[in-house]
């Protein structure tokens, strides 16, 4: 199934090793050499995938077998085709679904899509044991392969030797050995690193990470490792799952671009036209996703709720999606020509689908830290404040509580949460889900009445193409 792929991950013994920082520097310096990569990340996350796209001019795509289910492996499959393909982890190597022996964990991953592994150690504070770390690395699952590591922040040349000294009495390879290089740290702040649309990386960044991975990893063997995949894989017999053939959605780095500036092409079969909201407060959304809703035969037309005046016009459906709302309180809040054009659209009877950030942004209020409350659409009772707090992370099952424009009620979707927000419903009636884990009721979360759909859950349509045939039916019945 996997022939012909060159394929490496690059996962981490935990988070905060330098995984995305290396990741994307690796990526970057094989594309400088002239290598076509495709980049991936296991799990939900939205903005780490943001820094390969940089890197490669080329989307690069979730891969999380909670949200995708069944259509992973096409998506793998379809998105590597004539790529090299470099998959970021996420968190430690086997951590996945608490108490599902590693579900979605990267281990996960690299198993069911045979790739090769290198790990990535944080060696700052290690002597000899780090031999004993990577062993039990090694040996932990045995239908993983570790095909060597690279050690992060290494104080010194000593300190390095005693490292290969070690590692060599069980056979694990390093493959790079990185100093402390704190002008490499990417940016982060409560919901991860920063996107990148909200902070450029300067050329002279650039040049500096392709330095430091040039001068201390070896690139001729990570290339060799990747080739060798295709020759060692397994002919599996597996049937391919139908996915997308549709061209890549946005090439390049129009993916803030486009997105941004509202360049978007149409494509010649679309018949709705849907207004996706993106600018530095609502930037959450899965490149699949997208070209899920495009292949149901929807025309993407960006719109901004911090810049714009108004909706823009002849829109059949709207897509809110999460971001950074909290940071931008103040300007949403004051764009008040832009919030009477949203009323007015929800006024006249057509969709609306927004998550986490989006459906705050739709209630009728948002307290800050400082316990600044600010007033906002007004399109759902909803009161809303962000605390230090973490209110949800994870996965989730959404069972909808409610028939509306996605699904009947008693339908089942997968998704996720991640929110340090906290929301009071005023008629809980309207609720849209009710939230499960390891099929035990959570709560109930969001809204589901006439034509408006809220929740904190992110949901990626390329998992539930079911979802958006049934809101472009809605769509056209009305």
């Amino acid at each position: 199934m996997f022939q012909g792929i060159p394929r490496l991950m690059i996962a981490g013994t935990h988070s905060g090793v330098g995984k995305t920082t290396l990741a994307t520097g690796i990526i970057a310096a094989l594309c400088n050499q002239g290598l076509p990569i495709q980049g991936f990340k296991v799990g939900p996350d939205y903005i780490d995938p943001t820094y390969h796209h940089l890197a490669t001019s080329r989307p690069s795509y979730n891969l999380d077998r909670w949200l995708l289910r069944e259509r992973l492996i096409s998506l793998f499959q379809e998105k590597s085709q004539d790529h090299y393909a470099i998959i970021e982890g996420v968190m430690g190597l086997f951590d996945g679904v608490s108490g599902a022996k590693g579900f979605g964990s990267s281990g996960d991953i690299a198993k069911l899509l045979k790739v090769p592994v290198v790990l990535i150690v944080n060696a700052a504070n290690m002597s000899r044991s780090i031999a004993a770390l990577v062993h039990g690395y090694a040996t932990f699952d045995p239908d993983i392969f570790i095909s060597g590591v690279i050690l992060n922040r290494v104080k010194s040349s000593a300190q390095e030797e005693l490292f290969r000294d070690a590692l060599e009495e069980i056979q694990v390879p390093i493959i790079g050995a990185l100093p402390v290089e704190e002008n490499i740290r990417l940016p982060e702040r409560h919901l991860g690193l920063i996107p990148t649309h909200e902070r450029a990386l300067r050329e002279e960044y650039w040049q500096e990470l392709n330095r430091i991975i040039t001068d201390y990893i070896d690139l001729q063997r990570i290339r060799q490792i990747m080739e060798e995949s295709c020759r060692n894989s397994e002919n599996y017999s597996e049937d391919r799952v139908e996915g997308i053939t549709v061209d890549e959605l946005m090439p390049g780095q129009e993916l803030v671009k486009d997105l941004a500036e509202g360049l978007i092409k149409e494509k010649p079969y679309p018949t709705l036209r849907l207004g996706l909201a993106w600018d530095e407060a609502f930037s959450f959304y899965y490149p699949d996703a997208i070209e899920a809703l495009q292949k149901e035969g929807f025309t993407i037309i960006p719109f901004s709720p911090l810049k714009d005046d108004a909706l823009p016009k002849d829109l059949d459906a709207l897509f809110i999606g999460g971001g950074f709302l909290e940071l931008h309180l103040e300007t949403l809040s004051s764009n008040h020509r832009f919030l009477e054009s949203l009323r007015e659209f929800s006024r006249s009877g057509k969709s609306i689908y927004a998550e986490c950030g989006g459906y705050l942004y739709l209630g009728d209020s948002f307290t800050d830290l400082a316990g600044n409350t600010y007033p906002m659409a007004g399109i759902i009772p909803l009161e809303s404040e962000i605390t230090k707090k973490l209110h949800g992370m994870g996965y989730r099952e959404g069972v909808f509580l409610q028939d509306n424009f996605l699904s009947p009620a008693g339908s089942r979707v997968f998704g996720h949460e991640f929110h340090y927000s906290k929301a009071t419903l005023k008629v809980e009636e309207c609720s849209a889900f009710e939230l499960q884990k390891g099929g035990k009721p959570l709560r109930r979360d969001g809204y589901a009445c006439d034509n408006v759909v809220g929740s904190f859950l992110h949901l990626n349509f390329a998992g539930h193409p079911e979802l958006v045939k049934h809101w472009v039916k809605t769509i056209k019945e009305q």
